[in-house]
């Protein structure tokens, strides 16, 4: 199992472009979330996936969020077939993976709720949007499961416990399940925001018993400091 991890590592590093697609890069994604993120997705979702599975998610993952922040990437069968892996069950080197599993593999990636096609494909692929695991329902379900077996696992309730400005926005948002506290509507981490329970102006302080998960159309209608100033890395 160590050399197939090694293996898929060593082809990850090796690849430096995808064809297709880029949307501009989504600009409430900030690089410094970047470790956060890929701490869930070794947490939340990887031990879910198939080693092969995993793979194809690091390589849609790095030409999408982690190249620009864009949560979009467009690639066809073929070229996965060529870049993404080969064979970790053969030494042979041209021993590249069929196209039958390229297409199982996107396949268990949709039916997890990992990646989802967006629009027609066209001659250089299909368009997928790649979701992060506080997006996917699977993955926020492990780590429930998870966090109740293992508690110490969770940040920490304390009260103005000197936890990072990210980390009680992360906090924030787990608390409230990405959910806007105003409205109910069901949110993720590209478009949830923070608010103030009571506003810094009214002696309110950035503890995350004082902040709460909103949606931008609630955000809007409220005055005051916004909590994004405070929560979110510049």
């Amino acid at each position: 199992m160590n050399q197939r991890i090694e293996k898929i590592r060593q082809l990850l590093s090796e690849l430096e472009a995808a064809p297709g697609e880029q949307a501009a890069g989504d600009l409430s994604f900030s690089a410094f979330e970047l470790p956060e993120v890929i701490q869930q997705i070794v947490d939340d979702l990887q031990p879910l996936l198939t080693p092969y599975d995993a793979a194809f998610y690091w390589f849609l993952f790095r030409h999408s969020i982690a190249k620009d922040g864009s949560p979009t990437v467009r690639v066809s069968t073929r070229s996965l077939q060529r870049a993404v892996v080969r064979s970790s069950y053969s030494q042979a080197e041209e021993n590249t993976i069929s196209l039958g599993k390229v297409q199982e593999s996107l396949r268990a990636l949709e039916d997890i709720g990992a990646i989802r096609k967006e629009g027609q494909p066209n001659r250089q692929g299909t368009q997928y949007r790649v979701l992060l695991p506080a997006e996917i329902p699977a993955s926020r379900k492990f780590r429930a499961e998870r966090l109740v077996a293992e508690p110490t696992l969770m940040f920490p309730a304390a009260k103005n416990d000197g936890a990072s400005d990210h980390v009680r926005r992360i906090r924030a948002f787990e608390r409230d399940e990405y959910k806007c506290r105003r409205c109910q509507k069901a949110l993720t981490r590209f478009t949830a925001s923070l608010d103030y329970v009571i506003p810094i102006s009214e002696g309110g302080d950035d503890s995350s018993e004082n902040l709460l998960t909103v949606c931008g159309d609630c955000h809007s209608l409220k005055g005051g400091r916004s909590a994004e100033s405070i929560a979110t890395p510049e």
